[in-house]
């Protein structure tokens, strides 16, 4: 499936059948003595094929945990050219991790991999959230710090161990390793009520930023309609202690196991599809984050796309208290952002 496209190139998901063939790119081809193995870079040995599946597990080719990594392949003129892959987007420090290789010197030098990255870049920031990228080639890869420039990305001023320790990155896989950087201004918060699209404002609650476990998740639409689902295979001991002051206090009751409220949230978004197409709408990345985990998919059913919507919790906080609402509740923080957004319940 195609994702985006571009001038140059365009980017497909990549499938499992591709993973011997990416492979083969990283270490056999022309370009590989470039990036790794003896005599230019004895400290990063090429992987064997095993090793090689171990750092791009299946999800990598099959989607079921966008989350944490996807593998994108790049095509030009009809032809698969090269590998595009990220890996676990981490939300709460804003920064995900990329890494792209070819499929021969032949696609090199006319820009194809530079503009794949701005393309993943661009799409990952509307698909999941994510602003920041950021790249870790050797300083010894002159071809790749040129790409990696012309697609925006640059040098960090900052000891790259501080960015490691202070982002939790992986260690350094060379030891000359540059860290560069491609940020991408917040989407602008903008939404057309008169259109012919449905809008539905979604907010959900998990036991922690750092290891998210999804709690519950609540939806209103444009026309009010709303949805409301507590699901109960959480481990509690996992909450934050904000999660435990605000959130568990305010839980209903009724929870259900994942798959239920999986269907049902599905059934209810259909519904509201029938009359036009659908934009899920949340202040959060991590509200996509709960959509993916809740659906256990990549993409959102009924042909829905996902916007976020940046506001500033004093917004919010104005919204909830016009309305009586509870903050920290999925279904209410749902209801101040379409009232935040919106205006008044129509």
């Amino acid at each position: 499936m195609t994702i985006a496209r571009g001038r140059k190139v365009s980017l497909r998901r990549a499938v499992l059948a591709d993973r011997p063939r990416v492979y083969a790119w990283m270490v056999e081809s022309d370009l590989a003595h470039g990036a790794m193995g003896p005599p230019l870079y004895p400290d990063r040995p090429p992987p064997n094929y095993e090793q090689f599946c171990d750092d791009y597990e299946p999800y990598f080719f099959e989607g079921s945990r966008p989350f944490d990594g996807r593998g994108l392949i790049v095509q030009a003129d009809g032809a698969d050219i090269g590998f595009l892959a990220y890996r676990r987007i981490d939300l709460l420090r804003d920064v995900v991790e990329l890494d792209v290789w070819l499929a021969g010197l032949r696609h090199c030098g006319q820009g194809r991999g530079s503009e794949a990255l701005v393309l993943a870049s661009e799409w990952l920031q509307e698909n999941f959230g994510v602003n920041r990228f950021v790249l870790r080639p050797s300083r010894r890869n002159v071809r790749a710090l040129r790409a990696l420039r012309r697609a925006g990305f640059r040098e960090t001023d900052l000891p790259a161990a501080e960015v490691i320790a202070k982002l939790a990155l992986p260690k350094p896989r060379y030891f000359d390793e540059v860290l560069l950087f491609r940020v991408l201004p917040p989407p602008a918060a903008l939404l057309d009520p008169t259109g012919d699209r449905v809008y539905v404002f979604v907010d959900s609650e998990f036991t922690s930023l750092a290891e998210p476990r999804l709690i519950s998740i609540g939806a209103v639409a444009t026309d009010t309609a709303a949805f409301y689902c507590e699901l109960n295979d959480w481990p509690h001991e996992h909450c934050s202690e904000f999660v435990r002051a605000e959130v568990l206090p305010q839980l209903e009751g009724g929870a259900v196991p994942h798959p239920v409220a999986a269907d049902a949230f599905a059934h209810w978004l259909a519904d509201r599809a029938e009359t036009a197409p659908v934009t899920i709408v949340s202040d959060s990345g991590f509200d996509r984050w709960a959509l993916a985990d809740l659906l256990g998919s990549e993409d959102l059913p009924a042909g829905a796309e996902w916007r976020q919507v940046p506001i500033d919790a004093e917004r919010l906080d104005d919204s909830a208290r016009a309305l009586g609402l509870r903050r920290h509740h999925a279904l209410d923080d749902a209801r101040a952002l379409r009232h935040a957004l919106l205006g008044p319940m129509r």
